[in-house]
C-alpha cells in the first residue's frame, strides 16, 4: 500500500478502497512486461518476482479482510441503534448503504481470484521451476 494507510475511512469510501486495490494490483498488471524484460532462466529473477507477487497478494488479502471486519462492525453498531429506535429511517438507510459497500468489498475476493489465476498462469509459463500453489486462491 506504499504510503497509504488502511483505516476505517478507507473501507467506508469505496472509491478510495478500489484505488488502493488498483495500486496493489500493479504487480499483476505489469507481469507480462516484467517477465519479458527479465531473464526468466534465472532463478533469482523469478524468485524476486515471486516474492513481489506474494507480498502484493498478502497485502490485498489483508485489506479485504480488514475492510470486511470494519463494515461488519459498523453494520452491527447501526443495527443496535435501529433496535433502540426502529423508526430511525436515517440509520436504516445508512445500514443499507453499508451493506451495499460490504458486498462490493466482498466482490473484490472474486476479482482477486480472477487476477491471481491470470497472473499465475503467465508466471508459470515463464518460471516453470516455481511451485505457485501457495499463491493460489483458497
Amino acid at each position: 500500500m506504499s504510503d497509504k494507510t488502511l483505516s476505517p475511512t478507507t473501507c467506508s469510501n469505496f472509491s478510495f478502497f478500489k484505488e488502493m486495490m488498483k495500486e496493489l494490483r500493479r504487480v499483476d498488471d505489469n507481469i507480462i512486461l516484467g517477465l519479458n524484460s527479465t531473464d526468466t532462466h534465472s532463478e533469482n529473477a523469478c524468485g524476486d518476482f515471486f516474492k513481489r507477487l506474494a507480498t502484493a497478494y498478502r497485502k490485498r488479502e489483508e485489506a479485504v479482510d480488514y475492510c470486511l471486519k470494519v463494515m461488519d462492525a459498523e453494520i452491527d453498531r447501526k443495527t443496535i441503534l435501529l433496535q433502540e429506535d426502529p423508526d430511525d429511517y436515517d440509520t436504516q438507510s445508512s445500514i443499507f448503504s453499508d451493506e451495499t459497500k460490504r458486498r462490493m468489498i466482498a466482490n473484490e475476493l472474486v476479482v482477486e481470484g480472477i487476477v491471481r489465476d491470470r497472473t499465475l498462469q503467465v508466471f508459470k509459463s515463464k518460471c516453470r521451476v516455481f511451485d505457485v500453489s501457495s499463491l493460489q486462491t483458497k
